[in-house]
C-alpha cells in the first residue's frame, strides 16, 4: 500500500506540479470525518517497501449500511473540492467505492473514484489481476512454513497451519505449493482424513498441512479427527496445530508488489491527468495493461472472482507432492 501512496503522489507532483495532494487517514474512517494529511515528495520518500501504510487503516463496517454515513463522505469529498480519490482496498473497499459513485453521479459533483485491489487474500477481480499484497503475505508464509518445517522434521510432527485468505483458497493454496506442503486445504472441499492420514504416514519424518482461514473445522477438530485416524491405523505421528495467519500481513512488501502498486498507482494517475472517469485498475505484472473495469462490476464478486483454484493449478500441485 505504501507503495501505491509514493506512485500516486509523485507521479500527480511531477505531471502536475500546481497540484495538491492530499492522504485520508485511516481509511473510510478518515473520509467520514474529515481527517486528512498533506503529502508531498518528501513525505512518502523511503516507503515502498514498508509494511502496512503510513496513513493508517481501519474497519469501518458501518459504511457498508449507514446511508448517512455514505450521503457524509460523498458530500465530504465534494466539500473539500476533490477531483479525484484513489483506493486501495479489498472487496470492501471497492463495494464502498461503487456506492460512493452512485451518490456522486446522482448529485453532478465533481470527484471520480479510482480503485486497485489491495488483499492478502487475492478475492478481488482476481480474474484480472492479482491483489497487491497478495505475493508480501506468500513471501511471509514461506518463510514461516520454512521454521515450522525445521521443528516438524526434528521431531517427526504432523503440523496442521492456518493460513489467512476469507472465503478464498488462494493465499493457504499457493503459501502450500511454495512451502512444499503435503496438503492445502481449501474452504469448501470435502476433505478425506483417512488419505491425510495414509500421507503422513508415507512421510520419513515431517508432514506439513496447510488450512484455509474459511475452512469450518478448527484446527483443533482437524487435529482431533487425525490423532484418532492415527492410533485406529497405529501411525506414531504427533499433531500440532498452529495460526500463522496475522503474521502474513506484517513485513516488508515484496518486489513483485512494489512493482504493480507503483504501475498501477502511475497509470491510474495518468489518467486522471486526462480526465478520466471512475473506474477499477488491475494488473498481472508491471507494464501489463488492463482496461479499467466500471466499479459497478468490480464490486460485484460473482462476475469478477475465482470462487476457487483453478482445476489446472490443483493438478499441478498434486503432482509436485
Amino acid at each position: 500500500m505504501n507503495a501505491f501512496v509514493r506512485a500516486v503522489v509523485r507521479t500527480m507532483l511531477n505531471l502536475s506540479p500546481e497540484s495538491s495532494v492530499w492522504g485520508v487517514l485511516d481509511g473510510w474512517r478518515g473520509l467520514v470525518y474529515n481527517e486528512y494529511r498533506s503529502l508531498g515528495k518528501r513525505d512518502v520518500s523511503g516507503i515502498a517497501a514498508l509494511g502496512g501504510t503510513i496513513l493508517g487503516t481501519m474497519r469501518f463496517p458501518e459504511l457498508a449500511t449507514n446511508r448517512a454515513l455514505q450521503e457524509r463522505a460523498a458530500r465530504n469529498l465534494e466539500d473539500q473540492g476533490f477531483d479525484y480519490l484513489f483506493v486501495i482496498g479489498g472487496n470492501g473497499s471497492v463495494k464502498a467505492a461503487w456506492t460512493l459513485e452512485q451518490i456522486l453521479r446522482r448529485e453532478g459533483w465533481r470527484t471520480r473514484i479510482l480503485v486497485a485491489a489491495g488483499s492478502i487474500d487475492n478475492d478481488v477481480c482476481n480474474n484480472y489481476g492479482t491483489s497487491i499484497g497478495f505475493y508480501s503475505a506468500l513471501e511471509r508464509s514461506l518463510e514461516m512454513l520454512g521454521w515450522i518445517r525445521d521443528t516438524a522434521s526434528s521431531h517427526r510432527r504432523v503440523y496442521l497451519i492456518r493460513s489467512m485468505g476469507r472465503d478464498s483458497a488462494y493465499l493457504a493454496f499457493y503459501a502450500g505449493i511454495i512451502g512444499g506442503a503435503e496438503y492445502a486445504i481449501r474452504p469448501h472441499e470435502t476433505v478425506d482424513f483417512e488419505r491425510l492420514a495414509e500421507i503422513a504416514a508415507q512421510r520419513d519424518r515431517d508432514t506439513i498441512i496447510v488450512v484455509a482461514e474459511a475452512y469450518p473445522k478448527s484446527l483443533q477438530e482437524i487435529q482431533q479427527l487425525l490423532e484418532e485416524i492415527f492410533r485406529r491405523r497405529g501411525i506414531d505421528r504427533e499433531i500440532r496445530a498452529v495460526d500463522m495467519s496475522y503474521f502474513q500481513r506484517g513485513g516488508k512488501a515484496s518486489v513483485t508488489d512494489i512493482l504493480r502498486a507503483s504501475w498501477l498507482g502511475y497509470r491510474m494517475v495518468c489518467d486522471a491527468h486526462r480526465g478520466c472517469s471512475s473506474g477499477f485498475y488491475t494488473a498481472y505484472y508491471i507494464g501489463h495493461v488492463q482496461e479499467p473495469l466500471s466499479l459497478e462490476l468490480a464490486a460485484d464478486d460473482t462476475r469478477t472472482s475465482h470462487l476457487d483454484i483453478p482445476q489446472e493449478v490443483i493438478r499441478m500441485s498434486l503432482a509436485l507432492r
